[in-house]
C-alpha cells in the first residue's frame, strides 16, 4: 500500500515515476543546448582541470552528503575530479560569498540552499553577495524531505486536529526549529499565517537538539527533516502528520501533504542546488546541467537519494532561476510579517 501511494503521488505531481520525470528534463536540456551551437562548440574544451564544489556547511550534514554523491558521479562523467570543499560559517553565507567572488569559468561551483540563497539574503541587507546578481543557476538538484511532526502524546492525529488545538490555545503551544531565521523556522511561520494560529517559537542551535526535545515532550511540534526525526517516529516518540512539500515522502509515502491535510496551498521546498559565479558561459552551465540530469536519472542514484531521505528534482538553469525568483517573492512577506530575525 505504501508503494502504491508513493507511485500514485509521483504520477500526479510529475507525470510518472522519477525516472520518467528526469528523462523529460533531459529532453529539455538537449533542446536548450541545440539553440546555442556556437557556445556548445566551445564547451568541448571544458573541463581541463579539477572543479571545486563548495559546500557552505560542515561535513556530515545532508547538504554535504548530497554534494559528495553528486561530485563523485560528476567526476566520472566529466573526466576531471570534482572535489568537495567545505567552507562553513554564518549559516552558509561564507561559502556562498566565496563562490560569488570567484572567476566565472566553471571551475568553482556552489552547492547552495534555501538558507544562504533565499532566506538570509532577504534578512541581511549587508551581505556581500546578492544571489540574483552574483550567482548563476545550474541545477535544482534536490529537495530535502521535511515533515510536520508533533510530540507523540500531544493528542492530535491530523493537521486539522493540530490547527484546532492551536486555535483553542493561542500563544500557549510551542514549536522548535534549528535556529532563528532558518528554513525550518520560516516554514513554521508560514504555516502559522496560513492556518491562522499563534504558536510560540523555541529556537535551537541545530536540528538535532530540537528533535531531541520534541521526542522528550519539551516542545509540541516542529517542521523537521525526515532524517532528523525518522528514528523517533519509529520509536513512537514523535508523530508525523504531513509532508511539507509537493512531493511524496520517500520515507513516509502514506503521509498527506500539509495542503492535502487542510491548509490549502501550503508548500515549502527546502532545496539544494548547484550554482556558479554570475557570468559563467552558458555552454558550460548547459554542460554541467546535462551531466547532473543524467546522474539524477540513474536508478542507482535515485535509490541512494531515496534511502537518504532526499527527493531528486533536476530542474535546469532557467527553471531553477524562475523557482528562486518565486521563492524570494514568497518569503519576503513572511519574514516581514513574522518579524523573523537571524
Amino acid at each position: 500500500m505504501a508503494m502504491d501511494r508513493l507511485l500514485g503521488k509521483a504520477n500526479r505531481f510529475i507525470g510518472g515515476d522519477w525516472a520518467l520525470f528526469m528523462r523529460t528534463v533531459v529532453l529539455g536540456v538537449v533542446f536548450s543546448l541545440s539553440s546555442v551551437p556556437e557556445a556548445s562548440a566551445k564547451a568541448g574544451e571544458y573541463p581541463d582541470k579539477p572543479i571545486r564544489l563548495i559546500v557552505p556547511y560542515a561535513t556530515g550534514g545532508a547538504t554535504d552528503v548530497t554534494a559528495r554523491v553528486l561530485a563523485s558521479e560528476m567526476s566520472e562523467k566529466l573526466g576531471q575530479q570534482v572535489v568537495v570543499e567545505n567552507r562553513p560559517g554564518v549559516a552558509g553565507a561564507i561559502g556562498a560569498a566565496y563562490v560569488a567572488g570567484q572567476p566565472a569559468d566553471g571551475y568553482t561551483l556552489l552547492f547552495g540552499g534555501a538558507g544562504n540563497v533565499t532566506l538570509r539574503p532577504l534578512m541581511d541587507p549587508n551581505l556581500s553577495y546578492k544571489p540574483e546578481r552574483d550567482l548563476a543557476t545550474v541545477n535544482h538538484v534536490v529537495t530535502y524531505d521535511h515533515l510536520l511532526v508533533v510530540r507523540a502524546d500531544l493528542g492530535v492525529n491530523s493537521v486539522a486536529e493540530l490547527v484546532q488545538m492551536a486555535k483553542s490555545n493561542p500563544g500557549k503551544m510551542t514549536f522548535g526549529s534549528s535556529g532563528s531565521g532558518g528554513p525550518q523556522h520560516l516554514a513554521m511561520e508560514l504555516f502559522k499565517q496560513m492556518a491562522g494560529v499563534d504558536i510560540m517559537h523555541v529556537p535551537y542551535k541545530g536540528e538535532a537538539p530540537a528533535a531531541t526535545d520534541l521526542a522528550g515532550g519539551r516542545i509540541d511540534m516542529s517542521i523537521s527533516s525526515a532524517t532528523a526525526v525518522a528514528s523517533y517516529i519509529a520509536a513512537g516518540r514523535v508523530k508525523a502528520l504531513a509532508t511539507t512539500n509537493q512531493y511524496p515522502s520517500p520515507a513516509f509515502p502514506d503521509l498527506p501533504t500539509v495542503s492535502e491535510a487542510g491548509v490549502k496551498g501550503y508548500e515549502v521546498d527546502i532545496y539544494g542546488g548547484v550554482m556558479a559565479p554570475a557570468g559563467t558561459p552558458p555552454a558550460i552551465i548547459g554542460q554541467l546541467n546535462k551531466v547532473i540530469v543524467e546522474i539524477l536519472t540513474s536508478p542507482e542514484i535515485q535509490e541512494r537519494f531515496h534511502n537518504a531521505k532526499l527527493i531528486p528534482v533536476g530542474r535546469g538553469p532557467a527553471e531553477f532561476a524562475e523557482f528562486l525568483s518565486k521563492e524570494r517573492e514568497k518569503w519576503g512577506p513572511v519574514i516581514k510579517s513574522s518579524g523573523a530575525q537571524l
